[in-house]
């Protein structure tokens, strides 16, 4: 009897130790429980968008790395998302170079006929919320003439090139409405219908005459767009 006792209680402490030993293996298999998936990686990525499209356009184009340009946060957000913006907008920082440098000819084939010479030019370009664009031109000019003359004298010779060109104009018009009425005979009966070429985008320059570089560039500083872009800093680095 107590042999049989012994080996009944071996018999429990084998089962007992196996049954554990089971169940701990049935739990080391048992799959983990997936962790969620962290959310607002999309919205970092979004948020992102802006700043990188503008971090390229500094690294591709002078205009934008020198600080000649500034283009409003609603445009440049809308240009971020749409590819056909970016191309027009691209398109005009691309022609910078060349409009400075015809700006820069022109006033100084303007002031050579006053007896002056072109010693400061720096533009600067606004891209507005609607796309339009605003262009000033900050020049420096030695001449015998004092500002104010040169000013005037400026403005005298701009009011007679205008004259002349409405003239030119309207005598362009006259010719086109002849035409047209000769049209008009010729295909009497039939029925015409008119098509508007779309104008194209126009740039609005302001010239700001200074009396030194160091005004030119003050003058520059206070210069703002309301809502233009610039890039955030992270502090942290």
């Amino acid at each position: 009897m107590a042999i049989l006792g012994i080996e009944n209680n071996y018999r429990n402490m084998y089962e007992s130790t196996y049954t554990t030993q089971k169940n701990k293996e049935t739990k080391k298999a048992e799959p983990k429980e997936s962790i969620p998936a962290q959310e607002g990686k999309a919205k970092d990525t979004g948020e992102k968008e802006v700043p990188d499209y503008y971090s390229y356009l500094q690294k591709n184009y002078d205009c934008m790395s020198k600080g000649n340009v500034t283009i409003s946060s609603e445009y440049l957000k809308k240009c971020s998302g749409d590819s056909k913006k970016a191309k027009e907008l691209e398109d005009f920082l691309k022609k910078i170079p060349e409009l400075e440098k015809q700006g820069y000819e022109q006033l100084s084939a303007q002031n050579k006929t006053l007896g002056g010479t072109v010693t400061y030019y720096q533009q600067t370009w606004m891209v507005n919320k609607d796309g339009s664009i605003q262009s000033t031109v900050y020049s420096v000019t030695e001449t015998g003439m004092t500002n104010v003359e040169r000013l005037k004298k400026n403005i005298d010779e701009r009011l007679e090139k205008q004259k002349e060109k409405k003239e030119e104009e309207e005598k362009v018009q006259e010719q086109r409405e002849e035409k047209a009425e000769q049209a008009e005979k010729l295909d009497e009966g039939t029925e015409k219908i008119s098509m508007l070429e779309a104008p194209g985008q126009e740039i609005i320059v302001k010239y700001v005459e200074a009396e030194s570089e160091l005004e030119a560039k003050a003058m520059m500083q206070k210069e703002k767009l309301e809502d233009a872009y610039y890039p955030k800093f992270d502090m942290n680095v």
